[in-house]
């Protein structure tokens, strides 16, 4: 069907790909007739859809506008290693040039296969064991996954001088803002989060050398996996990928999964749950093994994890009110979570010791 006799396109939402896109990644890709789509309901760094054409249903996903051609060619490089070696992972689907990705405008956009099937259950055992073996065979594969790399930049909390200055703006603001208990509680919380940079890039810096290095997939988390039954069809989201230590990938993984949920308010407790998180690491160890310093390295980890929030919204916060003064209310809400990523941070190096032992069970 020629250009001009292709049906029409479907309106226009909000938030949605504007037509004179569409038209273009048509073009793009020899998939039929577009007929509709629909942002998906998840995802952060980058915006995604659900597509719908004459021969089937795909995803889009529109890259994040930091992101390169050529880390997205790494990408789409390791997704077809992975599924060549029979992992579930969605395929590429290449442009009519034979490209893994889309360029409009400057925007690159990569298409996907939709993978049918459900979400993570958190009350389903067969759930967590699929996916601690589904990360176990993700390293073991990856591990043999050759060069040349894209290395996204990780904290490794070697500068911390500059973070230790945006704590201090950040209490000079509040001073301005906040009454006198509140304005404690923040030094208290911030007291706390110093030292911790401090103890967290010595423990680093000691441990970093000797722990193994793969492409990790970053993003190893409830979102990304698709089950049929309890068996894992579907492992999505590799966009962050990248050439690092396993135990960032295991510290993630271990964090999306096991930590203490409410189920009344729905937020995250203070803690993980030891029971699921000695379940989630044997069955990762049915695939792949771990040595005991990789183990042992993680509540280090899951400590700079949680540092990492606290300087990213400090920083963040200091950059907005650098163009428009924040509210008080805006300062609240910055302290509040610092007070509690503070009890966090002090939570997981309390219980390093007994955290190793569940894990290395």
């Amino acid at each position: 069907m020629s250009e001009s006799r292709q049906p029409a396109l479907a309106p226009m939402q909000r938030d949605d790909l504007p037509v004179e896109v569409v038209s273009a990644l048509r073009r793009s890709y020899s998939v039929g007739d577009w007929l509709s789509w629909e942002r998906t309901p998840k995802g952060s760094s980058n915006v995604s859809f659900f597509v719908t054409t004459s021969s089937g249903r795909y995803v889009l996903r529109r890259s994040n506008p930091r992101k390169s051609a050529a880390a997205i060619s790494f990408e789409v490089r390791l997704v077809d290693y992975l599924r060549k070696r029979g992992y579930p992972a969605p395929e590429v689907i290449k442009t009519r040039s034979g490209e893994g990705y889309a360029e409009h405008d400057g925007t690159l956009y990569v298409m996907t296969s939709f993978i049918p099937g459900s979400s993570y259950d958190p009350e389903s055992p067969g759930h967590l064991l699929a996916a601690g073996r589904g990360l176990g065979l993700y390293h073991r594969l990856a591990n043999d996954f050759s060069g040349p790399y894209v290395y996204r930049t990780m904290p490794d909390f070697t500068v911390i001088q500059p973070s230790i200055r945006h704590l201090a703006e950040i209490e000079r603001l509040a001073g301005r803002s906040l009454n006198d208990k509140e304005r404690r509680c923040l030094e208290d919380a911030f007291t706390c989060i110093r030292s911790q940079l401090i103890r967290v890039h010595r423990g680093m810096t000691e441990s970093y050398r000797s722990l193994s290095k793969l492409v990790i997939q970053g993003s190893y988390g409830r979102s990304a996996l698709i089950f049929d039954g309890d068996a894992l069809v579907g492992v999505v989201d590799y966009d962050r990928a990248t050439f690092e230590i396993r135990a960032i990938d295991l510290a993630y993984t271990v964090k999306a999964f096991c930590r203490i949920h409410d189920q009344q308010s729905g937020e995250y407790r203070v803690g993980l749950d030891y029971e699921r998180c000695r379940e989630l690491m044997t069955a990762y160890q049915e695939v792949e093994a771990l040595p005991k310093r990789e183990l042992q390295a993680l509540p280090l980890i899951f400590r700079g994890q949680r540092l990492l929030k606290v300087l990213n919204k400090c920083e963040n916060f200091l950059r907005k009110n650098a163009i428009v003064p924040q509210e008080t209310k805006d300062v609240r809400k910055l302290a509040t979570m610092a007070e509690r990523e503070a009890v966090r941070v002090r939570w997981l190096e309390e219980h390093s010791g007994d955290l190793v032992a569940v894990l290395a069970d």
